[in-house]
């Protein structure tokens, strides 16, 4: 005769199954970034469950952060292995969107400390390093942040402004410094990237750029 109690047990083993499975934070800085870069957009979308359409300035940042940080953590800003980053968010946002990816949040707060910095944000001392670090930033943004919201697209009309202000200043300054083929200055710009990512939540360094040059 079979018993009702191990028949019960089986079943709820069964259903326990059938929920959201349990996530980890992966080893590589890949997986990992994309990892918390799925947590962050699906955190976004949860806080905000009747929004339409796309995700304002600050969320996009936070999520793109992730990959600008793994981009960075040799140095200076790898646009190759920011792309891969992004790849790699494609392939594990089901897993992750249908697991307990609120499990995470903690996890990926601790992994990129600078996601969530919003204070005692510093751009760097000299000026010129300041304005290629906020060129350098505010191109990237333009060139990645995909939105119609329109309080997204005010910010970046500003960083496209401060862009074109400094033009001449970046151009001038980058061939004071030897830099005066492209390759010579994407380096340049691709190290103070590298260390503008560093500094804090995109979206408020980038606020301080604005402030400090347009």
């Amino acid at each position: 005769m079979r018993n009702p109690m191990f028949a019960m047990s089986a079943v709820a083993l069964m259903l326990a199954g059938c929920g959201p499975k349990q996530l980890a934070l992966p080893g590589d800085s890949v997986s990992k970034a994309a990892t918390c870069a799925v947590v962050s957009a699906a955190s976004s979308r949860a806080r905000s469950p009747s929004a339409q359409g796309d995700l304002g300035f600050d969320d996009q940042t936070r999520i793109l952060h992730y990959a600008m940080l793994a981009a960075s953590d040799t140095g200076a800003f790898s646009a190759k292995k920011a792309s891969e980053v992004v790849s790699r968010m494609g392939e594990v946002e089901a897993d992750i969107t249908n697991g307990k990816w609120q499990e995470l949040e903690s996890p990926c707060d601790q992994a990129y400390p600078q996601v969530k910095k919003t204070a005692d944000i510093e751009l760097p001392k000299a000026r010129f390093d300041a304005a290629l670090g906020c060129y350098s930033l505010g191109d990237f943004l333009v060139k990645t942040v995909q939105t119609n919201e329109p309080r997204a697209q005010e910010k970046l009309s500003e960083l496209m402004k401060m862009r074109r202000d400094l033009d001449s200043t970046i151009g001038a300054g980058l061939k004071a410094r030897g830099a005066s083929e492209y390759e010579q200055t994407l380096a340049l710009k691709q190290a103070a990237l590298g260390k503008m990512v560093k500094l804090g939540a995109p979206a408020e360094t980038a606020k301080m750029c604005t402030s400090r040059f347009v």
